[in-house]
């Protein structure tokens, strides 16, 4: 009989996680009935098993729903976020002009260039601009377009018509996953569109992703991974991922 409720609640986790792509252990324990120490062995059986993915505070689908909530990511992996952000913000020089894509990684970033007070920054991400709008000696440009309650993003028409009239330095990109075939890709389609205008606008573009983004495949592909000038991701990557990542991109850094 304990078994079969094992059994049981594994199925309701998945369900759980598939729906809704991200989870936190403690809610899942909330809404499972189980113990954290419960779901942290599920968790780490159906990573295992290839059905879901755990990371250091809960875990996230293989293939993620088009618009998980936005609050709902911040929760998670936030001392890898932390780090990634401070490495990418460590990249940036005084009087660059960088665009910062959509994404709570992004944000991660966005709170780190405080180091930087001389800079054009571009963004369509709505959290970006209330981070940084009235940050002292900062040219904060917001792309124009239609705002998205889920992910905080600026996307459409007018913001990639703007996109084809501006260049940029840098250009700091997130993704929902990077797929086995080394692709990096978005369950937005519109946002999706749009980051394929900014990669065109931008001298060098750096992806930020970290480890729960591996093998995970959304709705779009934005590009091959080999555009980018750089992948910036947490030291929690499995030797292995990060020994083919290498293959597949100029430069890996390693956020810590």
């Amino acid at each position: 009989m304990p078994r079969m409720i094992a059994a049981q609640r594994r199925a309701r986790i998945v369900d759980l996680v598939n729906r809704r792509g991200i989870l936190s252990v403690a809610e899942l324990a909330r809404v499972v009935g189980a113990s954290l120490m419960s779901i942290r062995r599920d968790l780490t059986l159906l990573d295992a098993q290839g059905i879901l993915r755990r990371t250091h505070g809960g875990a996230v689908a293989l293939a993620t729903p088009r618009d998980v909530p936005y609050r709902r990511r911040e929760r998670l992996e936030l001392q890898a976020k932390a780090a990634i952000g401070r490495a990418a913000a460590a990249l940036v020089r005084d009087g660059e002009t960088i665009l910062l894509d959509a994404g709570t990684t992004l944000l991660a970033m966005a709170r780190s260039l405080r180091a930087h007070p001389h800079l054009t920054v571009v963004t369509n991400s709505v959290q970006v601009l209330a981070e940084l709008w009235n940050r002292p000696g900062l040219r904060v440009v917001a792309l124009g377009g239609v705002a998205r309650v889920a992910s905080g993003s600026i996307t459409g028409p007018l913001a990639e018509k703007t996109l084809e009239e501006i260049r940029v330095d840098r250009a700091f990109l997130g993704a929902t996953g990077i797929t086995p075939r080394w692709e990096v890709s978005n369950s937005d389609l519109d946002l999706a569109a749009l980051q394929r205008r900014i990669l065109s606008a931008a001298r060098e573009s750096h992806l930020l992703a970290d480890h729960t983004k591996f093998g995970r495949t959304g709705l779009a592909i934005v590009s091959p991974l080999k555009v980018f000038s750089s992948v910036i991701t947490d030291a929690h990557l499995s030797p292995p991922l990060l020994a083919q990542l290498r293959k597949h991109v100029r430069k890996v850094l390693i956020a810590r």
